[in-house]
């Protein structure tokens, strides 16, 4: 029976683990975002805006909302919905639509050290 508790303690305590919260990974760092359309820049999140940063010049603002795999930024009346999928430390922002892809392309998210 202690057995038997031991492992069940072990197994809550890994899969608690493994289920990190993708919202509080993306708001912990910033990160290095290259996209399929040759574009590259840093991104930060904070509780519900993500910035965007291109050079010294250049930096957009929007609204997101992270449900399940999905991340939607929201900039004045557009949405833009990509999937999420988690690769180690980088996170792969695939475009939900073949106009997100276009304008955006697919991203990658990688942590700046």
């Amino acid at each position: 029976m202690k057995k038997f508790i031991g492992l069940s303690l072990l197994i809550v305590t890994l899969l608690t683990a493994c289920g990190v919260d993708t919202e509080e990974n993306l708001k912990s760092n910033t990160w290095n975002v290259v996209a399929t359309n040759g574009e590259a820049y840093t991104a930060e999140f904070a509780n519900d805006t993500a910035t965007f940063k291109m050079g010294e010049f250049l930096t957009v603002g929007m609204h997101y909302e992270i449900n399940d795999d999905e991340i939607t930024l929201r900039e004045e009346q557009e949405e833009h919905t990509f999937i999420i999928e988690k690769n180690e430390e980088e996170y792969l922002f695939k475009a939900k639509t073949d106009e997100v892809k276009e304008r955006f392309g697919d991203l990658t998210l990688s942590p700046i050290k």
